[in-house]
């Protein structure tokens, strides 16, 4: 019961994203709604975290803005739909019909996974509870005195708080500090992730290769693993797939509201974690590129979008958050970079993380490289798909770089984060992959 109220606690953020994305981007496709549908939890969990932030950081009641965000998140719910209404469409092929059999047979076990591990560590992995719920409960419990979980000494008291005021809205709603909480904002996070990656390979190539490629990734161990872990790596990798298919669709459509959409979603991974950064210059050199060629427009429209997380996470870290424990650690950072053991052992432990990516008894990639191999490239090359590669390789850059620099033990950093941090640009690789190879309608 605890877990459908707490499901039901997340519909005026999802209301909320639903509506500003549909503000922004008023197409009214079938298609389209699909894709803001999923869009819309980054967007409505983003626009609620920064506020609930301000709301709590200026000394006010968090109860008190809980009534205010979801009366004003329903009405601009509304008041989007009843200026856009959008225009459903029908299911018409019967080889449709097959595939979306298969997809809800895949869903199915997907959900049934997913609550089996909440049910087996119902307060996540040991992260969870260590670095992302313990602040939660500070900003529910603490009332003006919330900020003492800055005062901790173990870990990462200096992380972003998206999904800390996101679970203390929710205790809102429910009354309690219940575990179900945070269950309930992962089992979103992940059928999000999952949802937005059909969405967007719909919209980019047709219905049967996003059905293909989502049951696919719906049969992986690692994505359920990490999904309800309560970490917040998951909704990092759902943010990035966000942000790098935005942008992608800008290209196919050269419709500016896209840059905005983007802008704002590459700005709340820095708000989701630290490793946001690295994303956010990624991203912003990709679009600077646009603009040098020519395409200035588009570049202010994504600053725009971009620069309120930016500057709430600016806030945070420059008048609340401690130092970050990898930045303020003392050594010569320079006899780490000349040292070539360490190249080798990060380059040796990152093959053998990419040959157990996926978490399946056989390689993924393995697999995917055969399915390469036997199906083909599409006939249909697809402008800008360059975009996702450049970001993707920019990132692993900048963890490469960040292994290499390390204060502490290498093989335990490498062992502890490696998979997640390979986990963040999965599914945007993954969109890549399937936006590459041939559809099964070209194979008829």
């Amino acid at each position: 019961m605890t877990f459908l109220l707490s499901l039901a606690a997340l519909l005026p953020r999802l209301l909320l994203g639903l509506g500003v994305v549909h503000l922004v981007w008023n197409a009214t496709d079938g298609r389209s709604l699909l894709l803001k549908l999923f869009l819309s939890t980054g967007v409505g969990f983003g626009v609620s975290s920064l506020l609930g932030f301000l709301w709590i950081w200026a000394g006010l009641p968090l109860t008190a803005y809980v009534v205010m965000e979801s009366a004003t998140g329903l009405i601009i719910f509304i008041w989007a739909f009843y200026a856009h209404t959008p225009r459903l469409q029908k299911l018409t092929d019967r080889t449709q019909l097959l595939w979306m059999v298969f997809l809800a047979l895949g869903l199915l076990l997907f959900v049934f996974n997913l609550v089996f591990y909440a049910l087996q560590y119902p307060h996540g992995r040991p992260d969870a509870w260590i670095n992302w719920n313990v602040v939660a409960r500070f900003i529910y419990l603490g009332g003006v005195d919330w900020q003492g979980t800055f005062l901790r000494q173990f870990d990462h008291p200096d992380y972003p708080l998206l999904m800390a005021v996101t679970h203390a809205i929710t205790w809102v709603f429910v009354g309690e500090t219940s575990v179900w909480g945070p269950i309930a904002f992962h089992f979103m996070i992940s059928l999000s992730t999952a949802g937005l990656l059909f969405a967007l390979i719909s919209v980019f190539r047709d219905f049967k290769q996003a059905s293909f490629a989502t049951i696919i990734f719906l049969a992986l161990p690692s994505v359920i693993d990490q999904g309800m872990r309560q970490y917040a790596d998951l909704l990092f990798a759902y943010l990035f797939l966000a942000a790098g298919g935005i942008s992608l669709l800008y290209f196919q459509q050269r419709e500016t509201r896209f840059a905005v959409l983007a802008g704002f979603l590459v700005g709340i991974t820095g708000w989701t974690k630290n490793e946001g950064f690295p994303a956010m210059i990624g991203f912003t050199l990709v679009w600077f590129l646009m603009a040098w060629r020519g395409d200035v427009p588009a570049f202010k429209k994504y600053l725009l979008g971009l620069v309120s997380p930016l500057l709430v996470i600016l806030l945070f870290k420059i008048f609340l958050a401690p130092a970050n424990d990898l930045m303020s650690a003392q050594g010569s950072m320079l006899s780490r970079v000349l040292d070539a053991e360490r190249y080798k052992i990060i380059l040796m432990e990152a093959g053998d993380m990419l040959l157990n990516l996926g978490g399946l008894p056989i390689s993924l990639i393995g697999i995917m490289l055969l399915i390469a191999f036997l199906i083909g490239k599409t006939r249909h090359s697809m402008t800008g798909s360059w975009i996702l590669g450049s970001v993707i390789i920019f990132q692993l850059t900048a963890y490469f770089g960040i292994f290499l620099l390390t204060p502490n033990d290498l093989t335990w950093h490498l062992n502890t984060s490696l998979d997640r941090l390979l986990l963040h640009v999965f599914p945007l690789g993954f969109l890549w992959f399937f936006i590459w190879l041939k559809s099964p309608q070209e194979l008829h």
